[in-house]
């Protein structure tokens, strides 16, 4: 049995650490700013195919703690799109499993250069 899983006694619904982590990592891409998750992380790389690798999920009870890694636009300002993504997760993820969201951490481990955000020059 993976650590993520656990049985139900009674007929419970328990959700796996991998199904809150892809909800967390869809929230976290509809960001404006947001560029891609991070392509190393701590303890695991990912070549940007496996994001789940990116966004970790410590659950304990009714508990969850994620922390998500990230790469950001040129140009955006890192601290509103860090707490857009932490509100995004946070309501997402409460709202899709029910479960008490105490901690989203965002890791910002990059900054996209290639991907510019656009700037309009005036006319």
């Amino acid at each position: 049995m993976h650590t993520n899983e656990r049985t139900a006694e009674n007929g419970g619904i328990f959700i796996s650490n991998d199904v809150i982590a892809s909800i967390a990592a869809n929230a976290a891409k509809d960001i404006e700013g947001f560029s891609g998750f991070a392509t190393k992380t701590a303890n695991c790389s990912t070549d940007g195919t496996d994001v789940l690798k990116a966004v970790k999920v410590f659950a304990q009870d009714n508990d969850v703690k994620i922390q998500v890694h990230i790469r950001v636009k040129n140009g955006v300002n890192l601290q509103s799109v860090s707490m857009a993504i932490q509100r995004s997760v946070k309501n997402a993820v409460q709202s899709m499993t029910g479960k008490v969201v105490s901690k989203v951490n965002i890791v910002v481990q990059g900054i996209d250069f290639d991907a510019p955000n656009e700037v309009k020059a005036d006319s």
